[in-house]
C-alpha cells in the first residue's frame, strides 16, 4: 500500500509539471485510501461469502439427491422382484387358462358333433 501512496505522489508531481496545479497526498489521504480499501475488501469478502454459501447449499442438495437416488434404487429392486413374481404367476395362469380353453374347445366340438348327429 505504501507503493501505491508513492505512485500517487509521483503522478501528482507529473500533474504539477503539466497543469501547474498542486495536488498533495497527506496522511489523511493515505488513511482515506486505507478506509476505501477496507470497504472494498469487506464488500468482496461478503460477495465471496454469499457465493460460498450458495455453493455449499447446492452441494448439500446434490448429496441429498444422491441419497434419495440410492433409496429409490433399493425400492426399485424390491418392486422388480415383486413384478417378476407377479409375472410368473400371470404366466402360470395364462398357461392354465390356455389348457382349460383347449379342453372347452374340445367339448364344444364334441357337442357340435353330437348336435349334428342328433339333428340328422
Amino acid at each position: 500500500m505504501g507503493a501505491c501512496h508513492d505512485m500517487v505522489r509521483e503522478v501528482s508531481e507529473l500533474y504539477f509539471i503539466q497543469m501547474r496545479k498542486s495536488v498533495f497526498t497527506t496522511p489523511k489521504s493515505y488513511l482515506s485510501f486505507l478506509a476505501m480499501y477496507k470497504d472494498l475488501y469487506k464488500k468482496k469478502y461478503d460477495e465471496i461469502d454469499v457465493q460460498q454459501s450458495s455453493i455449499k447449499s447446492g452441494l448439500d442438495k446434490l448429496l441429498e439427491a444422491t441419497v434419495g437416488v440410492g433409496e429409490m434404487k433399493k425400492m426399485l429392486q424390491i418392486e422388480d422382484q415383486k413384478l417378476r413374481v407377479a409375472s410368473d404367476e400371470t404366466n402360470k395362469l395364462i398357461a392354465t387358462l390356455t389348457i382349460e380353453n383347449e379342453a372347452a374347445e374340445k367339448k364344444t366340438i364334441e357337442c357340435e358333433a353330437t348336435k349334428a348327429g342328433v339333428i340328422t
